[in-house]
């Protein structure tokens, strides 16, 4: 996304809107979608951890960084600032530009960061259940 803000041509508001029609509004469905079952799966598996009082450790690690993610990227003014750049018209600004690029990679990569250690502790359980078999 970062070259498509910086580059002079074509420009984000040219070329953005294209790409969303292409996609037709099912994409970004899709992904609201699947990021809001991860929040709940997660949510669940804490819930039900806490009451059966077996992998509370994982569940909580993975029902946290399951929303972390969401939170820290609308809390952090990112979410807003992305969907300002993505819904632009006309010229972005400079300096708008600049906070997006700045910003744009060390959240994602937060976020990849987030869903790996929330993927860890699900999967450390099915895992210490074959250690105890085996």
């Amino acid at each position: 996304m970062d070259w498509l803000v910086l580059s002079a041509t074509p420009s984000l508001s040219q070329a953005y809107p294209t790409f969303r029609r292409s996609t037709g509004r099912s994409g970004l469905d899709v992904y609201y979608a699947l990021a809001g079952l991860q929040v709940a799966g997660t949510t669940v598996f804490l819930l039900v951890s806490l009451v059966a009082r077996r992998h509370r450790a994982a569940a909580l690690v993975a029902g946290v960084a399951g929303a972390l993610w969401i939170v820290v990227h609308y809390a952090s003014g990112f979410g807003a600032l992305e969907a300002s750049v993505l819904r632009s018209a006309s010229k972005i600004p400079r300096e708008v530009t600049g906070r997006f690029v700045g910003w744009n990679v060390p959240i994602h990569l937060f976020h990849a960061m987030t869903l790996v250690v929330a993927l860890g502790a699900l999967l450390s359980v099915p895992l210490a259940a074959l250690r105890r078999r085996g």
